[in-house]
């Protein structure tokens, strides 16, 4: 998964994978590590981790109060599937499915 930011507004042609994540924190590795395969099964979706420290504006506008935090935005726009905490391999690909 590339560490990139998106910009304010996530509309494109595709689903875009929001990571919410915290230096310190041991579950964001797991959801990093389901995150890497996600994207290795699924690398046409666009994939950002924002650190809640440096992105905090952005944080706080996306209602982000613990990490890991996963959102996924379908194409349009819309908040189709957010998880708090390490979200399964089958979760992540479900909720991608309903995305596009």
């Amino acid at each position: 998964m590339t560490n990139e930011t998106t910009s304010n507004s996530t509309t494109s042609e595709q689903p875009t994978v929001l990571f919410f994540s915290s230096a310190f924190c041991d579950p964001c590795a797991t959801a990093r590590r389901t995150l890497d395969e996600v994207a290795r099964l699924v690398p046409a979706v666009t994939y950002a981790e924002l650190d809640v420290a440096r992105e905090s504006d952005r944080a706080e506008q996306a209602g982000i109060t613990s990490t890991p935090t996963i959102a996924i935005i379908s194409a349009e726009g819309e908040e189709v599937f957010r998880a708090q905490g390490a979200p399964t391999l089958n979760q992540m690909l479900v909720a991608l499915a309903k995305a596009v």
